[in-house]
């Protein structure tokens, strides 16, 4: 599989992706340069090396952590908690890992960020599924002496200033950017015309929102967007709203979707109406289960955000902090690729 690295600042000047084949264009983790009107208006936190976070040693004492993520039933957390894990053990330390049994499932995972706290943990390394409705119950685990450590999605950081909740630090990736690489990719694989959809995942998700944001800014005056609709990082709803859109517009060309388990509905909808190879598909998310689509060309392309460094550093970084190694308030970003 080649691989082309492309810098920040070819994405936000709109530079087009490498030709044909199996391919990855990588954009290196850094701080948003350009933000939409609908971006959070707080600063972002200093960033911190890969290097300085793998220096992060054994403590003298095991330290007890833990982990909620949105689900374990989106393959993509399964590579994050397993280097979490392994992360935790080779420091020593103790790692609860929690999750819902849905992404949407909003309320229980606030509940579960309440059970981890009262267990007495030292660090909680949360992946919000909703990036401001989770914000009271890590305002109480901070109240209760936890380091909140904020993984993958991010927390909202306007609410959180607005409740006292001070972050730890966060580990995950620009998804403004990802979205950029994503509209970039259509992009070329519609040849700059023709009209294109959006299958979002919940709306005022901070990396739903970001994704969005970015493909709408990559594509502006090229493609026109006909249809953006929520479908909640489901299967099973993408499909429906894709059944929807292909009814109302029979001419669609492309279809942009923000998590890999959408593009796996839209690409079922697409093939049950007879138009497979006809619209381009592109998902987010890199799962193993769209390896084949990629294979198959049914999915043009998807975008790797490397959950398994999110896991692994973000532990790092929990420990990291707990021990006085490095500072508080600091953030590392990871890789992002459009593979083909």
């Amino acid at each position: 599989m080649k691989r082309t690295l492309m810098p920040m600042v070819a994405i936000l000047l709109g530079a087009g992706l490498v030709g044909c084949g199996k391919e990855r264009t990588q954009a290196p983790g850094g701080p948003a340069r350009v933000a939409g009107p609908q971006a959070p208006t707080a600063p972002r936190m200093p960033e911190i090396t890969g290097p300085e976070l793998d220096a992060v040693r054994r403590p003298k004492a095991s330290l007890k952590l833990a982990l909620v993520v949105k689900t374990r039933n989106n393959p993509f957390f399964t590579p994050m908690i397993r280097a979490a894990e392994d992360t935790a053990r080779r420091l020593g330390c103790s790692l609860d890992v929690e999750a819902p049994p849905q992404e949407s499932d909003k309320e229980q995972q606030f509940a579960l960020v309440q059970t981890v706290t009262a267990k007495g943990i030292q660090a909680l390394l949360i992946a919000p599924a909703d990036s401001k409705g989770i914000v009271p119950a890590l305002k109480d685990a901070q109240s209760k002496g936890v380091l909140i450590i904020n993984v993958d999605n991010r927390v909202d950081p306007d609410t959180a200033r607005s409740a006292g909740l001070d972050l730890g630090g966060y580990v995950g990736a620009d998804n403004e950017a990802g979205g950029e690489l994503a509209g970039q990719g259509m992009l070329e694989a519609l040849n700059k015309q023709g009209k294109v959809a959006v299958l979002e995942g919940l709306r005022g998700v901070d990396n739903a929102e970001a994704r969005k944001r970015g493909f709408e800014k990559a594509v502006q005056g090229k493609l026109e967007i006909v249809a953006e609709e929520e479908a909640s990082w489901d299967t099973q709803k993408a499909y429906a709203k894709c059944q929807s859109i292909l009814a109302a517009h029979p001419d669609i060309r492309g279809i942009f979707c923000a998590n890999d388990k959408m593009a796996l509905g839209a690409m079922k909808a697409i093939k049950e109406a007879g138009k497979s190879g006809k619209i381009a598909v592109i998902g987010y998310d890199n799962i193993p289960d769209v390896k084949p689509y990629l294979a198959n060309g049914e999915l043009y392309g998807t975008i790797e955000q490397h959950p398994d460094l999110m896991g692994k550093y973000g532990v790092e970084m929990a420990v990291g902090v707990l021990t006085g190694a490095i500072p508080r308030g600091r953030q590392y970003l990871v890789p992002l690729e459009f593979i083909r």
